[in-house]
């Protein structure tokens, strides 16, 4: 989440906006991403799970299985999206610059079980060359959990094992155990469940910056997230409700959530300011956070989607869908032609190794006759 413990209210089911700022991609453990192979690609980005916060909270018991697909590849078919969820259709197609970085992501799960069954082979995350859209990495909370592609870290860094700690800033990002408690020497897959919204993880792409990311605070551990002006993200979550263990320390209680953040700011602070009270990262000053689905209130029953960038294009509707309590969900979140589109997919819907441009589209349709659609634009 951002740097502000305070959120605003207003969020879409679906959203898709002019992303002119937002340029780097955080994505979550519990997601799927898919990239088109063929897209000029911008700055990497990462991702990032916490259990309710100031942000994104999610809490998610079943299974987690994350996939990133380039273009050249896309995503999985669409399948009508629940009653009361919202779906956002893309704006008029606009150019994408060449070098405009992408999106962050982050989310927040209490609980994924498995979703399918073996651990991931290396040709798992290999491009399929019939595909418009490939898949880059996966992730699959079964037992034993497996990652191809992700990096998991949190907040929690400690110079004896990873990132580094001050007291001016506080921890950086530190690779953490499988339940993200704990900061650990390297990275483990997440097992699939935050226990409390005290608890968030970061998910970035396994490639490390080696002193060559934009920004990046010294001494932390620091990863690239996914670049490139189209994307897709899939994730089966659910969010049942639980209460933190100690105070909120300014995280809401069994709120959960899930958001992207541009890549830069969890790689300096992603939280707070530094002891003379001076924002350092570019979250307050436009770079942005993109909410694909959060829950604003305690034990609340709504998710909502919302873009957060101060001083620059933001904004929401009140359109939600309902929080998956005792089942999973399956979800997309596709960044496309400067647009953003969060949709709840069918039950049925396949998290595959390749996806046709079709089914891109599919996902991407907006019938302004269907009441479980919502176009909210932001931006000329």
């Amino acid at each position: 989440m951002p740097a502000s413990p305070t959120k605003q209210p207003a969020a879409p089911t679906t959203v898709q906006t002019i992303l002119s700022t937002i340029k780097e991609t955080i994505a979550t453990t519990i997601m799927q991403t898919i990239i088109p192979s063929n897209a000029q690609l911008g700055s990497p980005g990462t991702t990032q799970l916490t259990k309710n916060g100031p942000g994104f909270v999610c809490t998610i018991t079943p299974t987690i299985t994350t996939t990133i697909f380039t273009q050249g590849s896309t995503c999985p078919n669409p399948v009508p999206a629940f009653t009361q969820t919202q779906i956002l259709p893309p704006p008029p197609y606009i150019p994408i610059p060449r070098d405009e970085e992408s999106p962050a992501v982050t989310g927040v799960p209490t609980s994924a079980s498995p979703t399918s069954g073996n651990p991931l082979q290396e040709n798992d995350v290999k491009r399929d060359a019939a595909s418009i859209w490939s898949r880059v990495a996966y992730y699959t909370s079964a037992a034993p959990a497996a990652a191809s592609g992700f990096a998991f870290l949190a907040n929690l860094g400690d110079p004896q094992k990873s990132g580094t700690f001050d007291y001016a800033f506080g921890n950086s990002l530190g690779y953490v155990i499988g339940d993200g408690s704990k900061v650990a020497a390297d990275s483990t897959p997440f097992d699939g469940t935050l226990e409390t919204s005290e608890r968030e993880i970061a998910v970035f792409t396994d490639k490390t910056c080696d002193n060559d990311c934009e920004y990046a605070r010294p001494n932390a551990t620091a990863h690239y997230g996914w670049e490139g002006p189209a994307k897709a993200f899939f994730i089966e979550f659910q969010m049942d409700h639980y209460d933190n263990y100690g105070s909120d320390q300014g995280m809401l209680s069994d709120a959960p959530a899930w958001w992207f953040l541009n890549a830069a700011i969890p790689r300096i602070l992603q939280y707070g300011n530094d002891r003379k009270n001076i924002p350092c990262s570019c979250w307050s000053t436009g770079c942005g956070e993109f909410d694909a689905f959060e829950i604003l209130g305690r034990g609340e029953t709504r998710a909502k989607s919302t873009i957060h960038r101060q001083g620059n294009l933001e904004g929401g509707d009140s359109n939600y869908f309902l929080r998956p309590v005792g089942r999973t969900i399956k979800f997309a979140v596709v960044f496309y032609n400067w647009n953003i589109t969060a949709r709840v997919l069918d039950d049925g819907f396949d998290f595959g190794a390749g996806l046709t441009q079709a089914q891109i589209d599919d996902i991407l349709a907006y019938d302004a006759s269907d009441n479980s659609h919502s176009l909210f634009s932001i931006g000329d």
